[in-house]
């Protein structure tokens, strides 16, 4: 990885040093911004001694302190990183367990959390050049992998090890160990443990790894538990990755072969499941994992649009709206019958449905609802029929 500016944030004390330390020895040297976060704009003589140190290892380094001005430290650390244009921002922690002061404890952990640039959090006595050995977990997603080739792509990787936590090794990771010029290894049980246990047992110099995993990016978690634990309990220095991947997003009928993913989606649902001798089930998937499902289910006498689900994690992002287009493109030329759930009628009207007595209703989708005896209002339903007729999703026409 290259850097362009790299913000170091100081409180002057020992674990602040090293990371400095760090910054000052990442490849390609990039320039410093030493900053201090203080309650006055009063200028601090140890804070230019510090900026003076880094020089003399050859270091480009300019100092500034910050006034607090009501702001938590974190933030005023992060909006300086903004201001500065820094694409790296590194910290110095302490282990868990002690008295934390205001930068090396909860302070480094909202860092990460909050901030959206890599983070390196360094923590302890580094064993040689960063770069040196470093240890690259991964789960192969697009995030983490894109973060591994960006490690290595402008050189300074001395080796080290990609790491795969689970049963057996997946397909691919051999070869992008090679491709990386890292070496392969699988470990397996808890992934924060197995991950620990190897840094310290290859005698790693930096920990490697995406801030969010699959499901945390497609979620829109800030910071993933694996990347969060990790980076606050390694004994050495750990990269966390900001992801610059964009997550691929396709909408796709399933294959019948492909029904259990949906039905583990769906567990939540109802306990709703697919039948592929009756169903066309659709799904959206972001990367590889489903985050909206439709089903249109073909019974004796008609056709039924049911089974939409969005887990609540991805709500909001207009998946749902996605994966139903797709179904009512697949099946417009048949009717399509449905129970909408109560204040959702606007949304299916965008798909030509429209509301029809429950006496419309094909006998056995009406059977559904039976045990509503007909009082479809406290049932929460409301019964709605797409006539066949054209039908394109927006841009697919």
């Amino acid at each position: 990885m290259t850097w362009r500016c790299v913000l170091v944030a100081t409180d002057l004390s020992e674990e602040s040093a090293r990371a400095a330390d760090a910054g000052a020895g990442l490849p390609g040297r990039p320039p410093l911004v030493l900053v201090r976060v203080a309650d006055t704009d009063e200028s601090s003589p140890a804070l230019e001694a510090e900026g003076v140190r880094l020089r003399a290892r050859g270091a480009e380094v300019r100092v500034r302190s910050v006034v607090r001005e009501g702001r938590t430290v974190a933030n005023a650390v992060l909006e300086a990183a903004a201001e500065e244009g820094a694409d790296l921002v590194a910290v110095g922690a302490r282990g868990r367990g002690r008295a934390l002061d205001r930068l090396l404890g909860s302070v480094s952990e909202a860092i990460l959390r909050g901030g959206q640039t890599d983070v390196l959090v360094v923590r302890g006595r580094t064993a040689g050049p960063l770069l040196a050995r470093v240890l690259v977990p991964s789960e192969l997603s697009a995030t983490s992998v894109e973060a591994a080739r960006r490690l290595v792509s402008e050189g300074g990787v001395g080796g080290g090890v990609l790491l795969y936590v689970g049963e057996e090794a997946p397909d691919g990771l051999a070869t992008l160990a090679d491709e990386l010029g890292l070496a392969a290894s699988v470990r397996s049980g808890e992934v924060v443990p197995a991950i620990l246990a190897a840094a310290a047992e290859e005698d790693a110099t930096l920990v490697a790894l995406c801030r969010v995993g699959e499901r945390d990016a497609v979620a829109g978690v800030p910071l993933g538990s694996v990347a969060g634990e990790v980076a606050l309990a390694a004994l050495c220095p750990v990269l966390v990755a900001y992801p610059r991947a964009a997550l691929a997003i396709r909408v796709r009928e399933l294959l019948s072969s492909e029904f259990p993913l949906a039905d583990a989606v769906w567990r939540d649902y109802h306990d709703t499941r697919g039948d592929p001798a009756i169903d066309r089930v659709f799904g959206l998937f972001v990367d590889r994992t489903i985050v909206a499902l439709a089903r249109c289910r073909r019974h004796p006498d008609g056709y039924e649009l049911d089974a939409v689900f969005t887990p609540e994690a991805y709500r909001g992002r207009g998946y749902a709206r996605r994966v139903v287009g797709a179904l009512v493109e697949a099946c417009q030329n048949e009717d399509l019958y449905m129970h909408a759930v109560r204040g959702l009628e606007g949304f299916y009207a965008g798909f030509g449905f429209a509301p029809i007595p429950e006496s419309r209703l094909p006998p056995t989708i009406r059977s559904r609802y039976g045990w509503a005896a007909g009082d479809m209002a406290s049932a929460g339903v409301t019964p709605m029929l797409r006539s066949a007729g054209w039908f394109a999703r927006d841009g697919q026409a």
